[in-house]
């Protein structure tokens, strides 16, 4: 079987996506590592930094309206957009016994990928679930499923197949126009339309391991445990496969900057997480991140539609003020 794992950034996050790839070679030397280029090339980045991974531009794939796209999209949807494109693009070029990984750049492993591939010898398709477990109180990751999907997209796996064609071709159709950030109508890029998956289509697995995609929302249910550089997750017999550092800048007293710098995300809450933390930090600096991460999108983006003037809480009290 051929094992690809692939990425897409613009170039301001090329250290993340460096650093991911780092990480999976480091434990899976016969992994084809990809970076989807969301973005033109720059001349002064050093794109054969890592000449193991290999660099494929959004242009370079074969579809000729990805520009009209871009006129729609702001950077982050049409990053998220060109998904199950360049999974399409993998099936294609490569027409043999195939599994394909995407996942974002701001993650890293911290073991092999071998238990994802294995899983996908049985399955067609592999998803990682928010939570995986009731809270007794209201978890915060409650609140993101609901907003944002119930799936987190920075995962999912896939292995040639009947099924996981058909999933794509629906999922390459859907986002062509509808990968947006407009949460009023339901919609949260390419993540909110995988709620549909199981509804549409067989051969799905959903792994309840908490040793895969942990992060910000599912610390309610997962705590970090370090022994001499070795992590797991709340006993020793769950290792962590990978982490998601969601939303999180080197050297921030915030674990992420997902929610307004609320102080439940900080580091006096969580103690645990400073180390592997600080390890990622240190990892984003080493491959470029002061650099890098100033650099503008090189593409003419739709631009985001700006936040009203004191946020949306501002606008409601206004509102209400208006209204009573």
């Amino acid at each position: 079987m051929k094992k690809i794992i692939f990425t897409l950034c613009s170039s301001n996050y090329l250290s993340h996506a460096f650093s991911l790839g780092e990480s999976i070679i480091h434990f899976d030397q016969d992994i084809h590592f990809v970076i989807g280029l969301v973005d033109k090339r720059n001349p002064s980045i050093d794109y054969k930094k890592y000449p193991s991974f290999e660099v494929i531009g959004y242009d370079e794939i074969g579809f000729s309206f990805f520009e009209e796209m871009i006129g729609q999209y702001n950077v982050i949807e049409f990053n998220t957009a060109v998904k199950p494109y360049y999974i399409d693009y993998f099936f294609r070029k490569y027409r043999e016994d195939i599994s394909v990984l995407y996942i974002d750049p701001d993650i890293v492993f911290y073991k092999s990928t071998n238990s994802l591939f294995i899983i996908l010898e049985h399955q067609s398709i592999l998803l990682t679930p928010n939570l995986t477990e009731v809270s007794a109180q209201l978890a915060p990751g409650e609140l993101a499923s609901l907003r944002h999907g119930m799936f987190n997209l920075g995962f999912i796996g896939l292995r040639r197949s009947p099924e996981s064609i058909r999933f794509t071709e629906w999922w390459m159709n859907r986002l062509r126009h509808h990968c947006k950030i407009d949460k009023g109508r339901g919609i949260f890029v390419d993540q909110k339309w995988v709620d549909l998956a199981p509804l549409y289509f067989k051969d799905i697995h959903i792994s309840y391991d908490k040793g895969y995609n942990m992060a910000w929302w599912n610390l309610s249910e997962r705590n970090l445990i370090e022994d001499q550089g070795i992590y797991s997750v709340n006993d020793n017999s769950t290792p962590l496969v990978f982490f998601h550092f969601s939303g999180y800048k080197p050297n921030s007293p915030y674990f992420t900057g997902r929610n307004n710098d609320s102080p439940e995300f900080t580091f006096e809450g969580r103690p645990e997480l400073k180390g592997i933390f600080q390890d990622y930090s240190n990892r984003l600096i080493r491959n470029g991140y002061n650099e890098l991460s100033i650099l503008k999108p090189q593409l003419p983006f739709a631009h985001a539609k700006p936040k009203p003037k004191g946020g949306y809480k501002a606008v409601i009290k206004r509102v209400l003020k208006k209204v009573f």
